[in-house]
């Protein structure tokens, strides 16, 4: 089990704090906060789907991003970007209803062995949609 990197992050039904928070080794990181806001639309989307949302990203700081290859825009700097391991026909549910839950960001990568789909609730009034 992932040790936590502090004690007093926000507890979110259906998620655990070790899988939201950043996944670095960096000792400067405290492992980050993801955005409550966002958190009640996934967790709305979790409910509504009524299957786990394994997190694979959640929280990212900024040297971690970078070492995955994240964009410096990312929302995972900001606690409002999340990647669920999923695949195959919860894949398609998911990025199907995403978007009736404020996702505004839907990134889907389903080859290889990492299968994931990605939401965020950038600010814009239309869904940007794309593939890794």
């Amino acid at each position: 089990m992932e040790k936590l990197k502090r004690a007093n992050m926000v507890n979110y039904d259906y998620f655990t704090q070790a899988e939201l928070q950043c996944h670095c080794s960096y000792p400067e990181c405290d492992g980050g906060e993801m955005s409550p806001a966002f958190m009640v639309r996934v967790i709305d989307l979790r409910k509504f789907l009524d299957f786990p949302f394994p997190v694979s990203s959640g929280f990212r700081c900024a040297r971690h991003n970078t070492d995955v290859g994240g964009r410096s825009n990312s929302l995972h700097l900001l606690g409002q970007a999340i990647d669920i391991g999923i695949d195959r026909d919860r894949a398609y549910q998911l990025v199907a209803d995403a978007k009736n839950f404020g996702m505004r960001g839907i990134g889907v990568r389903q080859v290889g062995s990492k299968r994931f789909v990605h939401i965020d609730n950038r600010p814009q009034d239309h869904v940007s949609f794309w593939s890794y």
